[in-house]
């Protein structure tokens, strides 16, 4: 779990990154990469759509920029790079000896 935050003038705007699993089998993790403002979630990739879907009109256009740009395929990496790698790690350490 990371949490970016960043704020100006009482607004809040953050991002975070999460793992969904409940095993280490890599086709059960889920990536989720999520932007917030306000609290409101207004764009997400989640790595079992496979790409950005936005959820408020702003969302939505920088969904489709980032669709047709590299930020896609920089996210479609990361569950391998940041979720597999380190679900094997918190699995072994953890949840193996509960």
């Amino acid at each position: 779990f990371l949490l970016t935050v960043h704020t100006a003038e009482g607004f809040e705007e953050y991002e975070v990154d999460r793992c969904v699993f409940n095993s280490t089998e890599p086709d059960d993790i889920q990536y989720i990469y999520s932007h917030y403002y306000n609290k409101r979630e207004y764009v997400r990739f989640d790595s079992r759509v496979g790409k950005f879907v936005g959820y408020t009109e702003y969302g939505v256009s920088n969904a489709k920029r980032w669709n047709e740009g590299p930020e896609v395929i920089q996210r479609r990496t990361e569950k391998e790079r940041y979720c597999v790698y380190n679900v094997g790690i918190d699995y072994n350490a953890a949840l193996t000896k509960s």
